[in-house]
């Protein structure tokens, strides 16, 4: 009678156990599609960097939202402990690429209609799926590369997006904002400056 019910118990539990695991992967991969990629050559010494130079981005969209780039980007360098500087005295060069996307994509609701039997050693179900379209949806993502150069070299890229809620100025704006923050937030700070 023992071993049945744990052989019972086990035969219930094992389903639950591999819906768990698959739940988990599926949000795993969900998560990571965000996610920025950042990458430093690990062979740089970053507490010998002392100044730099922000350059203007490689392809003109926007003035206002280019100069306000810049300015984010130097905020946080000088927040890391950097001190800006012309072209030619800097130690590294940061550029960055901005650009937007549109992705397109249909929303659909779907309707499962069916009977099951369902016994002690398997199931039968029988019926169909019915997917009902309910409105296309379109969504706006603002996306962001940013390069740190040293003598010719790169040694910090750091590529990322956001997803816009509207596409006013303003919220491009903040979204930026906060992706130049995530972006060099890994960068290593030089305080000893």
């Amino acid at each position: 009678m023992i071993i049945m019910m744990n052989n019972k118990k086990a035969r219930t539990s094992f389903p639950h156990c591999v819906m768990l695991v698959f739940l988990f992967c599926a949000l795993l991969v969900g998560c990571a599609s965000n996610k920025p990629q950042i990458k430093m050559r690990e062979e740089t010494n970053f507490a010998a960097l002392k100044t730099f130079y922000v350059q203007p981005p490689l392809n003109s969209f926007n003035p206002t939202l280019e100069q306000h780039m810049a300015s984010t980007i130097t905020t946080v360098l000088q927040g890391k402990g950097l001190t800006a500087a012309g072209e030619d005295d800097a130690d590294i060069k940061v550029g960055f690429f901005p650009s937007s996307r549109v992705e397109e994509g249909g929303s659909s609701v779907s309707i499962g209609l069916g009977t099951g039997v369902f016994g002690r050693s398997g199931g039968i179900s029988l019926g169909s799926i019915f997917s009902v379209p309910v409105g296309e949806q379109v969504t706006e993502y603002q996306n962001l590369q940013i390069e740190v150069v040293q003598d010719g070299e790169f040694i910090y890229s750091a590529a990322g997006r956001a997803e816009l809620e509207s596409s006013d100025s303003i919220t491009v704006q903040q979204a930026l904002t906060e992706l130049v923050e995530t972006l060099l937030q890994p960068f290593p700070a030089n305080r000893a400056n």
